[in-house]
């Protein structure tokens, strides 16, 4: 079962990865946002360095009550990456997988580096060397 699909989470109705969330976004993610109606001003905010989605109560603003994702099929890009994360080894970034999803011994060798592929793209579109 797929976790980067997202059947393996909804299965178990995990939504553990959209709370307190810190997911940096895209401008590319941005756009197809504000193209669905949202405002900015709504899911995002400015750390100084990144945009990010906004928490709402301790909740990424776009998690549904029932705990399913409102803009699932235009998520940011980190979003479709995760649990895959870029890490930091011997000052060199590398991806892994985040503990912190309880299902990330799940993930295959195939979607980790799915997952690295879009991290690498979405650094990249930020600007960043990876």
């Amino acid at each position: 079962m797929s976790i980067l699909s997202g059947v393996l989470c909804l299965k178990n109705n995990c939504y553990k990865c959209c709370l307190e969330t810190e997911m940096i976004i895209s401008l590319r993610d941005i756009t197809r946002i504000l193209e669905a109606g949202y405002k900015l001003s709504e899911f995002l905010y400015f750390d100084g360095k990144n945009w990010r989605l906004r928490n709402v109560n301790g909740r990424c603003f776009f998690l549904n009550t029932d705990g399913t994702c409102k803009i699932y099929s235009i998520r940011p890009l980190g979003c479709r990456a995760y649990p895959v994360i870029l890490v930091e080894s011997n000052k060199e970034v590398k991806c892994g997988v985040d503990d912190y999803c309880p299902f990330s011994q799940e993930i295959t060798d195939r979607e980790l580096v799915d997952g690295c592929k879009k991290l690498v793209k979405l650094f990249r579109e930020l600007g960043e060397k990876v």
